[in-house]
């Protein structure tokens, strides 16, 4: 069943940047090539199952991405097993939330030059998504087991990788939980880096140049990257 929303006239708690702040950590920049993303290797951690979640994370576009450029994904189209893409022109994407190959879809405007706060949840099989804290469009009841084993879950890009599903743009504080929906309501995003929480499985802060990659979560992840990079821009 398509889960359409519109966000137009809401805000959409998009903030221009601030000056750099080191102390509050950086992002990581993704270049767009047809090999760019970060590569975390498929575990039980990353294997949602039936259960409850909460993927969420922080971004800001640049002109020139791909038509169908992937946040992130487990497996690659048309076989995907969880992902979330954007989906047609520059100025004009439509947020799309893939669950085993179906589609649910929130449209959306122009979101270059902010930075967006975005979260998925799954809780006792209710699936809603967020754009700055803010639902769009209706709960969607969704049981799909999300246990593809075999592919490496991709940030910026499909398991595949492919230019055209390559982020271009900045992405920071991206944060699994396996286990809890930490939003079920409207809430206000984040201020500051997010701190893990308890089921938390992955979260890339990119705390520094050094640590760019480096899994906050204290589960030991390792992640490796291609066309992805450092800086200190940052939306707190």
């Amino acid at each position: 069943m398509p889960f359409l929303a519109s966000i137009e006239g809401r805000s959409a708690f998009g903030r221009p940047p601030p000056p750099p702040e080191t102390s509050r950590g950086g992002s990581i920049l993704f270049t767009a090539s047809s090999t760019s993303g970060i590569s975390i290797p498929n575990s039980a951690d990353v294997q949602m199952g039936t259960g409850d979640f909460t993927i969420e994370w922080f971004q800001y576009q640049l002109a020139g991405s791909g038509s169908f450029q992937r946040i992130f994904s487990i497996g690659s189209y048309p076989s995907q097993s969880i992902a979330a893409s954007q989906e047609g022109s520059d100025t004009s994407k439509a947020i799309y939330v893939w669950a085993s190959g179906g589609v649910q879809q929130g449209t959306v405007r122009n979101l270059q030059g902010a930075w967006y706060h975005f979260a998925i949840t799954r809780a006792s099989g209710s699936l809603r998504v967020f754009l700055g804290g803010t639902q769009i469009g209706t709960t969607a009841a969704n049981s799909t087991n999300f246990n593809d084993a075999a592919n490496v879950l991709r940030i910026g890009n499909e398991s595949s990788t492919s230019s055209g599903a390559a982020f271009n743009g900045y992405i920071t504080n991206f944060h699994w939980v396996k286990g809890t929906a930490l939003y079920t309501a409207n809430f206000t995003p984040p201020t500051q880096p997010i701190t893990p929480v308890a089921n938390t499985r992955l979260l890339l802060r990119a705390t520094t140049s050094g640590t760019v990659l480096s899994d906050s979560s204290g589960t030991g992840k390792v992640a490796t990257g291609t066309g992805a990079t450092w800086n200190s821009l940052t939306p707190f």
